[in-house]
């Protein structure tokens, strides 16, 4: 453990924790069993459908539909050791063309069905979205523009990585409308950038983050992780300590999801020595707190995301997990995820089968499931606690007080210290936000546990073309 003034503090609080209360009542996260929710089901225990499921050819049509827009680009240079994430590597500016096209034609049939489409946000993501050409990103916002209508205030991100995010594209994202940038940095230790093929130096990201700013992006994001592989406290704490001097409009801090079949996760089963520790990683995520939140002044919404001040809030992320039954997600690309209609679903992850799928016309969705009203509510707590459940926005949406859902499981919560409930609001604590992946979890209906305890537990993400049932 470090001994630095940060990491003491942060060890203080800790202390100061009823973590040994929680940890008996089966709220802890350790290397082993970490799951991110991000998904309700998980992938891996939804059906294999159809667009015929979700988009029955005289149901569900309308004149019009408000988004939140997702799209994928799959490509990369090269593998990070940690992403799980569907992607391909080293594709010709051809290939990506032939992929845009794809896209485009997406689009054209979803504006099909649905009449006039409105965005509310759209977020562009990867793979590495900065991978394209100038002219290409150029040409995927003008596709964009040519078949979505933005809402007035739409936040439009767009995630870059460090090794080619260039002068000429930033240019053409601030033309284009882009308001947020994603800058992918990681870690500002070049050893651990080097240990995790980022290929990119710590100079180089800040070098991009200040190229964006002096561009005039105020709304620039930097993406941090801790539980790399040979990590240290003292690592962190120097990262920690580079937001603080860069002072980005928010910074999100990710706790590393070992995934199955990945390089890292291949390495930690072999030399578990060599991650941080439980105990360390523990309190990286407190040093989190301590010094944005403590410190800079920083705050935390969604758990994870630090932001300067409300303007900054990530309002994508919203519709995605708090507001998804008023805002549809809706994702393009191969790999994407949606929420429209009720159903959650991805569309198939492999780009020569999502094209072939597009080339007919037909909507490339390969794995989802329709939720019941009350597995909507309880997919909207549980991803919803991450940012705060606004009571009347729920009895508005769902009809229902969200305290007369899970009675039980509310009490617990609170009687743990892990939530705080008023009027208005219920708002993990501090110590809530510590293990939010963990207190969501309690709301999983019975049929979802048993399901999800179905999983097989040595199954790489399904993320993965290896895994496509069309194979």
């Amino acid at each position: 453990m470090s001994n630095s003034s940060l990491a003491t503090k942060a060890a203080r609080r800790l202390a100061s924790l009823p973590l040994k209360q929680i940890r008996e009542a089966g709220i802890w996260r350790d290397r082993s069993s970490y799951f991110l929710n991000i998904a309700y089901p998980s992938m891996q225990a939804m059906e294999t459908i159809s667009c015929a499921d979700v988009y029955p050819y005289e149901v569900n049509k309308c004149d019009q539909k408000t988004v939140a827009l997702y799209i994928h680009i799959p490509f990369c240079t090269s593998e990070c050791y940690y992403c799980h994430y569907y992607k391909q590597f080293g594709r010709s500016p051809e290939q990506v063309d032939t992929y845009l096209d794809a896209i485009e034609q997406e689009l054209i049939i979803h504006k099909e069905r649905f009449g006039k489409i409105y965005a509310a946000s759209v977020y562009v993501g990867g793979g590495t979205p900065s991978y394209m050409t100038a002219y290409q990103v150029d040409r995927l916002f003008q596709v964009v523009n040519n078949y979505i209508t933005l809402l007035p205030k739409a936040e439009v991100s767009f995630e870059i990585h460090p090794e080619n995010g260039t002068l000429e594209k930033l240019r053409i994202l601030g033309e284009q409308g882009v308001n947020r940038i994603n800058i992918g940095v990681e870690s500002f230790n070049d050893t651990l950038l080097v240990s995790e093929n980022r290929r990119h130096t710590a100079s180089e990201a800040v070098e991009t983050f200040e190229r964006a700013r002096a561009l005039g992006f105020e709304n620039i994001n930097l993406d941090l992780i801790y539980g790399l592989k040979d990590q240290k406290v003292f690592m962190w704490e120097e990262s920690l300590s580079k937001v603080a001097q860069l002072l980005p409009a928010s910074t999100t801090m990710y706790y590393l999801r070992l995934k199955r079949g990945t390089p890292e996760f291949k390495l930690w089963k072999k030399s578990p020595e060599t991650f941080p520790s439980d105990e360390d990683l523990l309190l990286m995520h407190a040093m989190s707190f301590e010094k944005m939140e403590g410190e800079l002044g920083y705050i935390q919404n969604p758990v994870d995301w630090f932001i300067k001040d409300d303007f900054y809030f990530h309002t994508y992320q919203d519709f995605n997990w708090r507001r998804s039954d008023e805002v549809e997600l809706l994702g393009i690309g191969a790999s994407s995820y949606s929420y429209v209609n009720g159903w959650q679903y991805y569309n198939i992850n492999d780009v020569k089968l999502y094209q072939e799928f597009i080339a007919k016309k037909t909507l490339p969705i390969w794995k989802g499931e329709f939720l019941s009203n009350e597995e909507r509510m309880r997919r909207t707590v549980m991803l919803g606690l991450k940012m705060g459940i606004d009571r009347e926005l729920f009895y508005t949406t769902y009809e229902t007080d969200v305290l007369e859902i899970c009675t039980q499981t509310w009490e617990e919560l609170s009687s743990l210290e892990l939530i705080d409930i008023n009027h208005k609001y219920i708002n993990l604590t501090y110590l809530g936000k510590l293990f939010a992946d963990e207190v969501g979890q309690k709301f999983y209906s019975d049929d979802m546990k048993r399901r999800m305890a179905l999983v097989d537990p040595d199954l790489v993400s399904t993320t993965w073309p290896k895994f496509n049932p069309y194979r």
